[in-house]
């Protein structure tokens, strides 16, 4: 038998110098697979082809498809979409899961999971919205960091991952998100600390709109528009983890971004980011971030 025949869900990443972490990244998602055999991945090299190293990042026994694309020169979320416009033409498989390099996930069978849940509902979309600090993102349907789906039903969109509008509409929007931000009156602590503070951002972000569009944007909007249900996980704030929470989780989620689905933990996402809004103390520590990952990993 022809084991490409048994592949059900496609693995689908964008690469910019990035073999490491998605060396690691692929290995977490085939041990906790219920069925690793069915998986197939995709890796598109955003240098296309000077990341000299890409291919030897990678464990022997995973097999991987590369893709070439040049993102270089490019917006960093144009080129993100760029390169999964590149890859999603080269999904065969009935399932597609789009995630990024700087993802664990802790769910033991998430692909079991995933295709179950897909069975229940024709028209479903499941994964990782962005954070609610993430002020003037999509916090109802799953964001590229982990999106799945069935595959043809986003092919036949016809849409591609570009993440902003039309340049009126990216101006108008710089303006608002300074005003549902406050200024720089808000980040990631502060709104973390105050739930007073919370509120006032909410109510601000309902006025304001989607002001950050981000990759995927236009998939995000067909999903809406078509009539889709989302099963989102929740980036929860580490002031709102349940006192008998171990410690590790609430540092993950205070450092990081760290979801839950009803109080399962289920992924986590590095995320270290320079911007002010959402910077953390240790975001940036990769170290610090997988050895939270190993003691959570050993209590599941």
């Amino acid at each position: 038998m022809n084991l490409d025949t048994l592949k059900t869900i496609t693995i689908l990443s964008a690469s910019y110098r990035s073999g490491p972490h998605l060396n690691r990244l692929f290995n977490n998602l085939k041990i906790k697979a219920d069925n690793y055999h069915c998986l197939q991945f995709i890796v598109v090299d955003n240098t296309n082809g000077q990341d000299i190293d890409l291919k030897d990042a990678f464990s022997k026994d995973l097999e991987i498809q590369f893709f070439m694309n040049d993102g270089s020169g490019l917006q960093r979320s144009i080129s993100h979409s760029s390169a999964l416009d590149c890859g999603i033409q080269n999904c065969k498989t009935e399932f597609t899961l789009i995630i990024d390099p700087d993802v664990h996930v802790f769910k033991a069978g998430w692909d079991n999971f995933c295709i179950n849940q897909m069975n229940k509902v024709d028209k479903l979309v499941i994964g990782a919205p962005y954070p609610e600090w993430k002020l003037g993102k999509v916090h109802n349907f799953p964001s590229v960091v982990f999106m799945f789906f069935r595959t043809r039903q986003v092919v036949k969109f016809d849409k591609s991952f570009y993440p902003f509008p039309r340049l009126s509409k990216r101006i108008l929007n710089s303006f608002f998100r300074k005003v549902t931000r406050l200024g720089i009156l808000t980040s990631k602590s502060k709104l973390d600390k105050s739930k007073k503070l919370r509120k006032i951002t909410k109510w601000l972000e309902k006025i304001t709109g989607i002001t950050s569009p981000d990759t995927g944007k236009q998939i995000i909007e067909a999903f809406r528009r078509e009539g889709f249900k989302a099963l989102n996980f929740k980036a929860s704030y580490s002031s709102d983890i349940a006192n008998n929470v171990k410690n590790a989780e609430i540092e993950l989620s205070k450092q990081f971004e760290l979801y839950y689905l009803n109080d399962e933990i289920m992924m986590t996402h590095m995320y270290g980011s320079g911007v002010f809004h959402w910077r953390s103390e240790r975001g940036a520590d990769l170290g610090h971030w997988q050895d939270l990952i190993s003691e959570i990993d050993k209590g599941l």
